[in-house]
């Protein structure tokens, strides 16, 4: 969710069956013996949860405040964007979005306190259940019918980004009846250089509605990989064999981030059509971390 290049676009329109293709032929070759290990595996033991209760608060997060998102200077964040608010029975963080004046937004952004990485033989498995949509008045609209709404569900190690990686397990794009998801990768050896380009981007359709994301991050004997879930089926497997330039074994201490950007400096969005109606929101159900021994 940090610097992007103008090549998501390409990934975004033109997702292929090449991808699949690849896609299957690092899960066979990378993960054939990977179910007979899990069945050896120890239990999962809780590391961190949120499940933002109704009588709760934020102090797991940072929320941020008087800063500009990464890839958008029209969207400001500030802390009052982000609280405890109630969807679908159910009590949630809400991040919104709203234009404030012009073609400026305000919108919300967290960062966990709690930070992760898998020693080895560990594996940790990041979980959360978010449904995007927006507001007209009285009238709910789906998060396809926005136009330039960026929300995100990553990890990742800020402190000279990228030598420390960015795993994005979730990052959505609404182009206005038309919506598209990716998880993606972002590594470099030196700070504010990724060297992956979009090699790592790997793309999912999705319907309206609530949905639940999960990273599994693993060590096996300094074998690292890292798998992303959407409602349970696996979208994406990544090892150092997606890209030369990749080395997961350097992604250290990430925090966990929730954010809904508005717009895009580089070209993805043409912020001059951005219509996020009265508000835009990512509703957060809960937030679980997990690790075990492999």
């Amino acid at each position: 969710m940090f610097v992007k290049f103008f090549g998501v676009l390409l990934f975004i329109f033109f997702s292929s069956a090449c991808e699949t293709e690849e896609l299957a032929i690092e899960e066979a070759t990378d993960l054939e013996n990977i179910d007979e290990i899990d069945a050896k595996a120890g239990p999962w033991v809780r590391q961190f949860t949120d499940n933002f209760n109704s009588n709760g608060n934020l102090n797991q997060w940072e929320r941020t405040h008087n800063r500009a998102d990464y890839n958008s200077s029209i969207c400001n964040y500030r802390n009052w964007n982000s609280e405890i608010a109630s969807l679908d029975g159910s009590s949630c963080l809400r991040l919104q979005a709203y234009k404030k004046s012009n073609n400026n937004y305000e919108s919300g952004h967290v960062k966990s306190y709690f930070n992760f990485h898998p020693g080895n033989n560990e594996e940790y498995r990041v979980i959360s259940r978010i449904k995007l949509l927006a507001k007209n008045g009285n009238n709910y609209k789906g998060f396809s019918e926005t136009y330039g709404a960026w929300p995100a569900f990553w990890t990742v190690n800020e402190t000279n980004w990228p030598t420390r990686g960015e795993s994005d397990i979730m990052e959505g794009y609404s182009f206005g009846n038309n919506a598209r998801f990716a998880s993606n990768l972002f590594y470099g050896v030196n700070t504010s250089q990724n060297q992956l380009g979009t090699s790592a981007e790997r793309g999912y359709n999705l319907g309206e509605g609530w949905h639940t994301y999960e990273q599994r991050w693993s060590n096996r004997n300094g074998w690292v990989t890292v798998q992303i879930y959407v409602d349970g089926n696996r979208v994406a497997n990544y090892n150092n064999n997606v890209d030369n330039d990749l080395k997961l074994q350097n992604f250290k201490n990430h925090n966990i981030i929730l954010n809904l950007n508005i717009g895009s400096n580089t070209g993805i969005f043409d912020n001059s059509r951005i219509n996020i109606y009265w508000n835009t929101y990512m509703y957060v159900d809960y937030v679980r971390v997990d690790k075990r021994t492999i």
